[in-house]
């Protein structure tokens, strides 16, 4: 399994975000939207999924509320 595909899907890509409002490190899924914490070792089931965990801290289910912290320099 490559690092960076979902353990759940087996189609998605795995990338690392912040949540804006706590400033937790989560790993979510591009294409089933599965949910991990920074430090869970993979593989293994998510934890949620995105939705539900900004519910779960009293935020909107936007993607605005994560900024991305893996993501390549624009070139």
């Amino acid at each position: 399994m490559n690092p960076d595909e979902c353990p759940a899907c087996d189609t998605g890509v795995l990338a690392t975000w912040q949540v804006n409002a706590t400033n937790e490190t989560i790993r979510v899924c591009d294409e089933c939207d599965g949910v991990w914490e920074a430090t869970d070792e993979l593989p293994g089931p998510p934890l949620t999924t995105i939705e539900q965990f900004l519910l779960l801290r009293s935020r909107p289910p936007l993607w605005s509320e994560l900024h991305r912290l893996d993501e390549a320099p624009a070139s």
